[in-house]
C-alpha cells in the first residue's frame, strides 16, 4: 500500500503508536503498532464495520467489559512444559484473563444481531469454568495461597501455628526468667537460619546452653538457640518443609489443568487481543469525532469537512481545525494547489494521504460521514526538503529519486502526492518537468495532488481536461491565510504584494513588478478578481442565510401561533360543549316533570311518547353540537353497507371500494387504488351512488391516497415538530397499507432529533416496539419501527 518512507512522510507511524497507547493488552498493542492498510476493499468495509460496531457500543451501550491484562501468552508458555507449574500471582493472572473472557462472551451473547461482526469474533472464546473455579479456591486476591486450597495444607498451616505459638511461648520464658543487666534492649526473639533464638552475652555462654546461629558486629552478643527449644524449632522446621511440597502440589494440579486446555487458552489469547485491537480504534475514533467513510469500487476519492487528525489532537477545540474538503477521480485526476507560503499547501497534502492509509486500515476519520475512499492500493508521497546524505544526493536529486519510484509502479490505483514539484532547480525546466510528470500521472489512470508555485502549471486545465486547480486562500488585508481550500481558481504567491505591505522600498517594488511578465502580472490580475468574486459570492451566500434562518425562525413563531390558537379554540368548543350539556340536563329535568305532571293528569300514552320524542330531538341536537365542536372521532350510525359500494375511508381521506366483510374484526376489506387494505366499519362511509364525495371536514387537508407507499421516510433536516407531524402521517399511512416494520432516517448529527422521534413514538398508538438500526440499516441514524396489527 505504501513505504515505509511513505508512512513517515505521511505521519502514519505517529497514529500507529497514538492507537497503541488506547490498548489494554501487550498483543493488542503489538496489532496496533503493526496496523496498515488493507488492498482488499472487502476487508477494508469489514475492518471498517467492526471498528463502527465498537464506536456504536462505546457511544449506547452499558460500558464494555475488557480491562488491563498482562502477557497471558508468557504464562501459557511457561507452563506448557510437563511437569512445570505456576507460581500464584501468574495463576492468579491467568484467572483475571478467564474472567474478563467470559464476560465478553456473556456481554455479546443478546447483542449478537445488532453487533454481528464483533459477535463472530468473540464467539470464538472457550469458557473454563473450572479452572477458574481452582485458581479462586487456591489463590487469594493478593497472589497468596489459601488454607481452603486443599485439607492436608489447612491441618498443616495449623499445626505449624500451634507449634509456632509453643516456640515464642517459652523463649519468652527464657527470657523472662534470667536476671537482667543494665537495660538491654536487644532482648527479643529473633529468626536466624529460619531457627527462633534469643540474644545471649557471650560472657554468659557456656557449652549446654544451646546451638549458636550468629553472632552481633560487635561480637559481644550471640544468638541462641537454648536446647529447650531445638525440637520444637525442628518440628516447624518440618512443618514448612510439608508446606512448601502441598502447595507445589496444589499448583502442579491447577497448571496440569491448564496444560490440558492450552491451545485453546492461547485462542483466547489472540481473541482478547482482536477485541483489544478494534476496541483501540473505537475509542480513537470517538476522540478524533471520526465516521466510517463509504467505501466504493472505483479509482476515486471525496473527502468533505476532512481534518488532519494530528492538528485535532493538538487544538484546543476541534473548530481551530480549518476543513478541508477534496475529490479526486470524478471530475478531475490532478488538481495542482497553488498558494502563498505557510498557506497550508502541504498540510492539504497530509491530510489527503493519511486519511486513505487511516481509512483502508480499518480507522474511522476525522472527516463527513458522506465521504468515499475507492480502490486506492498504493499512496506515494513526496513531501519535504530532506536531503540522502548516505546516497550522495542533492534535495532536487533526492526529490526526483522518489518521484522516480513512483512512476515506475504507476497504475490506476495510485494516489501521487508531489510537494513543490520541480523546486530546486532552474524555474522554466523545473516547470516543464512538472508539466511532463503530472501529465504522465493523468495518461496511467491514477490519481495526483500537487503543490507548486510555478505560474506555468496553473495552465495546465486549458490542456489536460482531467487537471483542475485548487488554491489555499489568503486574506489580503491581514497578510495571513486562511486555510480554506478552493477548487477551480488558482492561488497566487502573493510574494511582492507582502513584500510591499511589511515596508519593501517602493522603487524594489515597482522594479519587481517590471520584471515579472505580461503573462504572469495578467494571471496575477486574474486570480485576484476571481477570489475577489468568490469573497463577495460567500458573503452574499452568508446573507442568504442569515435571512433564510430568519425566515425559518418566523416560521416556528407562527407555527406556535398556530398551535396556540388551535387550543384557545379548542377551550372554547369544549366551553360551549359545557353549557350545551347543562342547557341539555336542565331541559331533561323540565320535560321529566311535564311528563310526571302528565302522567298525574292521566294522560295518553301518545302524549308521553310525544314528550319523550321531544327530549330524544333535543339531546341529538346538542350531540350534533358536541360532534361538530370537537376532534373526536363520530359515533357512526349503523350503515347498510354491501360489496361493491363505493366509500370514504377517513383515516387516509381516500375513496376505495368494498370487497368482502370482516364480520369476526368488524371491518371490511377495501380496495384503494391497486392495493387492498383492511379498514374498521367505523372509519367508512358510503358514498351516494351519484358518486360525489362526502364532505371534507373543516380544516383537513385533502390528499390522493399514494399507490406506491414505501417502508421508509426521511425527516432528515426537519425541527422535532415538523418530524413529529410527518413520522404521525406517515405511520397512519404504513398501518393501513398492512407495512408491519418502518424505518425513519433522521441521521446522526447532534442526537436531538432521534431523542424527539424516540419520545413521540414512546407514545403513539399504532407503535408496537422501535429500536436503533442495525450497522447494516444505517445504525444511530434510524430508527426502526413495528406497528401494531389487530
Amino acid at each position: 500500500m505504501a513505504n515505509i518512507n511513505t508512512f513517515e512522510i505521511l505521519e502514519f507511524d505517529k497514529i500507529q503508536v497514538i492507537l497503541s497507547g488506547k490498548t489494554l493488552t501487550p498483543l493488542g498493542k503489538e496489532l496496533c503498532l503493526k496496523i496498515s492498510p488493507l488492498s482488499d476493499n472487502s476487508e477494508v468495509r469489514k475492518s471498517l464495520d467492526e471498528t463502527t460496531e465498537l464506536v456504536e457500543i462505546l457511544k449506547y451501550e452499558e460500558p464494555f467489559p475488557l480491562q488491563r491484562l498482562d502477557d497471558t501468552d508468557h504464562n501459557l508458555e511457561r507452563v506448557s512444559v510437563e511437569g512445570t507449574f505456576l507460581d500464584p500471582e501468574s495463576l492468579l493472572k491467568i484467572s483475571i484473563f478467564l474472567e474478563v473472557c467470559g464476560r465478553l462472551k456473556k456481554y455479546i451473547k443478546n447483542k449478537r444481531d445488532k453487533y454481528p461482526l464483533l459477535a463472530a469474533v468473540i464467539n470464538g472464546i472457550s469458557l473454563f469454568p473450572e479452572i477458574v473455579s481452582a485458581i479462586d479456591r487456591a489463590v487469594d486476591k493478593t497472589g497468596e495461597i489459601k488454607d481452603s486450597a486443599s485439607h492436608e495444607l489447612r491441618r498443616i498451616r495449623i499445626e505449624r501455628g500451634s507449634t509456632q505459638s509453643k516456640v515464642l511461648s517459652k523463649l519468652e520464658q527464657i527470657i523472662r526468667s534470667r536476671p537482667r543487666v543494665g537495660s538491654r534492649q536487644d532482648d527479643v526473639v529473633t529468626i536466624r537460619d529460619g531457627r527462633y533464638v534469643i540474644p545471649v552475652a557471650d560472657s554468659d555462654m557456656y557449652a549446654r546452653s544451646g546451638v549458636v546461629h550468629d553472632r552481633s558486629k560487635s561480637g559481644a552478643t550471640l544468638f541462641v538457640e537454648p536446647m529447650e527449644t531445638v525440637e520444637l524449632n525442628n518440628r516447624l522446621r518440618e512443618l514448612d518443609k510439608r508446606e512448601e511440597q502441598e502447595i507445589e502440589r496444589i499448583l502442579l494440579e491447577i497448571s496440569d489443568l491448564i496444560r490440558e486446555d492450552l491451545d485453546k487458552m492461547r485462542e483466547n489469547y489472540k481473541i482478547a487481543g482482536q477485541i483489544d485491537f478494534i476496541h483501540a480504534r473505537g475509542l480513537l475514533s470517538i476522540e478524533l469525532d471520526g465516521n466510517r467513510p463509504e467505501v466504493v469500487d472505483q479509482n476515486r476519492v471525496k473527502l468533505i469537512k476532512a481534518r488532519h487528525p494530528l492538528l485535532l489532537r493538538q487544538a484546543q477545540k476541534s473548530s481551530d481545525v480549518i476543513p478541508l474538503s477534496v475529490s479526486l477521480g470524478g471530475k478531475h485526476d490532478a488538481l495542482i494547489v497553488t498558494g502563498p507560503n505557510t498557506g497550508g499547501k502541504t498540510v492539504a497534502l497530509k491530510t489527503l494521504g493519511l486519511l486513505i492509509l487511516m481509512a483502508r486500515a480499518g480507522l474511522q476519520i476525522p472527516a463527513s460521514e458522506n465521504s468515499e475512499i475507492g480502490t486506492i492500493e498504493r499512496v506515494f508521497a513526496d513531501i519535504g526538503d530532506e536531503q540522502s546524505i548516505e546516497l550522495s544526493l542533492s534535495t532536487f536529486s533526492s526529490h526526483l529519486k522518489r518521484i522516480i519510484d513512483a512512476l515506475e509502479s504507476l497504475d490506476s490505483h495510485t494516489l501521487v502526492l508531489l510537494d513543490e514539484i520541480g523546486a530546486g532547480t532552474d524555474p522554466k525546466e523545473g516547470a516543464a518537468l512538472g508539466e511532463a510528470i503530472i501529465a504522465y500521472i493523468v495518461e496511467h489512470g491514477a490519481l495526483a495532488l500537487v503543490t507548486t508555485h510555478y505560474s506555468a502549471l496553473k495552465t495546465l486545465p486549458e490542456k489536460y481536461p482531467r487537471v483542475e486547480n485548487a488554491s489555499l486562500q489568503f486574506d489580503n488585508d491581514t497578510l495571513k491565510p486562511t486555510y480554506r481550500f478552493s477548487v477551480g481558481i488558482p492561488g497566487s504567491s502573493y510574494a511582492i504584494d507582502i513584500a510591499k505591505r511589511l515596508g519593501m522600498p517602493p522603487e524594489v517594488i515597482e522594479t519587481a513588478n517590471g520584471l515579472v511578465g505580461t503573462q504572469e502580472r495578467s494571471l496575477s490580475t486574474l486570480i485576484e478578481k476571481l477570489e475577489a468574486e468568490l469573497r463577495i459570492s460567500r458573503q452574499q451566500q452568508r446573507s442568504l442565510e442569515q435571512k433564510k434562518k430568519a425566515v425559518d425562525e418566523r416560521k416556528r413563531e407562527l407555527r406556535k401561533l398556530e398551535s396556540k390558537l388551535k387550543e384557545q379554540k379548542r377551550e372554547l368548543e369544549l366551553k360551549n360543549i359545557e353549557e350545551s350539556e347543562d342547557i341539555v340536563e336542565k331541559t331533561r329535568r323540565e320535560l321529566e316533570n311535564l311528563v310526571k305532571q302528565i302522567r298525574e293528569q292521566r294522560a295518553d300514552d301518545k302524549s308521553v311518547k310525544e314528550a319523550h320524542r321531544q327530549l330524544r330531538n333535543i339531546e341529538d341536537k346538542i350531540e350534533r353540537t358536541k360532534v361538530t365542536h370537537t376532534s373526536e372521532p363520530k359515533k357512526q350510525v349503523k350503515q347498510d353497507l354491501h360489496p361493491g359500494d363505493k366509500v370514504w375511508v377517513e383515516t387516509i381521506q381516500a375513496e376505495g371500494y368494498l370487497i368482502e366483510e370482516e364480520s369476526k374484526t368488524a371491518s371490511w376489506k377495501v380496495q384503494i387504488g391497486n392495493m387492498v387494505s383492511s379498514v374498521k366499519a367505523d372509519m367508512i362511509r358510503k358514498i351516494s351512488d351519484s358518486g360525489q364525495k362526502p364532505v371534507i371536514p373543516s380544516g383537513v387537508n385533502y390528499a390522493p391516497f399514494d399507490e406506491e407507499i414505501t417502508s421508509q421516510i426521511s425527516v432528515r433536516g426537519m425541527t422535532v415538530e415538523e418530524a413529529s407531524e410527518a413520522v404521525d402521517r406517515f405511520l397512519d399511512r404504513a398501518s393501513i397499507a398492512n407495512l408491519h416494520t418502518v424505518y425513519i432516517l433522521h441521521g446522526k448529527g447532534t442526537g436531538a432529533l432521534r431523542e424527539g422521534i424516540k419520545r413521540f413514538l414512546s407514545k403513539h398508538p399504532l407503535v408496537d416496539d422501535f429500536r436503533l438500526g442495525y450497522i447494516s440499516e444505517g445504525s444511530s441514524g434510524v430508527t426502526v419501527v413495528s406497528l401494531k396489527h389487530d
